[in-house]
């Protein structure tokens, strides 16, 4: 396949994900905004190009159009201005409902051949519970909330089918090290986005080559996909049950989703083990890889002593 973009003709960058590590936000209020970049990600200004991008990491192997992906590429970076920074983001192709992450990642690196990689990630134990939280708002809706440890012990089941896939962050990260060269890909822990916005900012710059200032005042006072408040949450956890599906779809649209403190999931120790036993030792090789201290940024480097429950021991419908 010939290459979209060959490499030394122009700058070029990918944003993989993860997701839940303020990826909608970038995409929204940043990368599309900021003066040095050419932003071909989604939300995408035009059908085709988002058509590109969805395929790219969603289509079967047997179903892979790459000759139609790589014109539709070529003429966005044609399109561009020529000082620009090509950027495509997209946090499916690090995501298990993409069709492989290492093939996405090898369908990149022939695309995009030279290309810059910016990760950006976010402690396992909170991926978990604002996933959880993401994919409840339309359970609610539909009347089948579903308490969080039994949501966890299900997906536990069949951990590839579920977020579970994604908590291991480092073998994706070796995969594109691997296609597109150690020195070009860059982390940046999401923990620096709570702690200090203007480092993230600065961190996420770097890793592009674009100007670090630009990017903190696009960056500042922005968030996207706002978590459901606590008294929502507590709300529908005590009580959706108890009402007809009528007024459930009318009230869960209805009632305010954002108001007050947001919602936390205190997880329970078994469940918090149970993530460290899968996450300790890929957290230890990334740190190494990257020279991150992943530890003081709060991620599981330890795995806990405890026995290893069966899968779906631990479900609770608790009301």
């Amino acid at each position: 396949m010939r290459a979209a973009v060959p490499p030394g003709t122009r700058r070029v960058a990918v944003h993989p994900g993860f997701v839940k590590t303020a990826t909608s936000t970038l995409q929204r209020h940043v990368f599309p905004r900021h003066p040095e970049i050419a932003f071909l990600g989604l939300p995408a200004p035009y059908t085709e190009l988002e058509w590109a991008i969805r395929h790219l990491c969603q289509a079967d192997s047997t179903r892979w159009q790459r000759e139609r992906v790589a014109e539709v590429l070529r003429e966005a970076a044609e399109a561009a201005p020529p000082d620009r920074l090509l950027l495509v983001s997209y946090e499916n192709f690090a995501l298990h409902e993409s069709t492989d992450k290492g093939l996405v990642a090898e369908r990149l690196a022939a695309l995009l051949p030279g290309a810059s990689i910016l990760f950006t990630i976010r402690r396992q134990e909170e991926l978990v519970t604002s996933w959880y939280l993401t994919k409840l708002r339309v359970r609610i809706k539909r009347k089948a909330f579903v308490p969080f440890e039994e949501w966890y012990w299900t997906e536990r089941r069949e951990a590839h089918l579920s977020i579970l896939d994604d908590l291991c962050y480092a073998p994706t990260i070796e995969a594109y090290r691997r296609l597109f060269g150690a020195d070009r890909v860059r982390v940046v822990p999401f923990e620096l986005l709570r702690r200090e916005p203007a480092a993230f900012a600065r961190a996420c710059a770097a890793a592009l080559g674009v100007d670090g200032d630009r990017f903190a005042q696009l960056l500042e006072g922005q968030r996207e996909n706002a978590s459901m408040s606590q008294r929502y949450f507590d709300f529908w956890r005590r009580f959706g049950y108890l009402l007809p599906r009528r007024l459930v779809r009318k009230w869960a649209r209805r009632m305010p989703m954002h108001d007050g403190p947001s919602a936390r999931i205190p997880l329970p120790e078994a469940i918090r083990a149970d993530i460290a036993r899968e996450v300790a030792e890929d957290n230890r090789r990334l740190a190494e890889l990257t020279g991150l201290d992943l530890e003081g940024l709060g991620y599981t480097l330890r795995a806990e002593a405890m026995p290893r429950p069966s899968v779906g021991a631990a479900t609770v419908r608790g009301r």
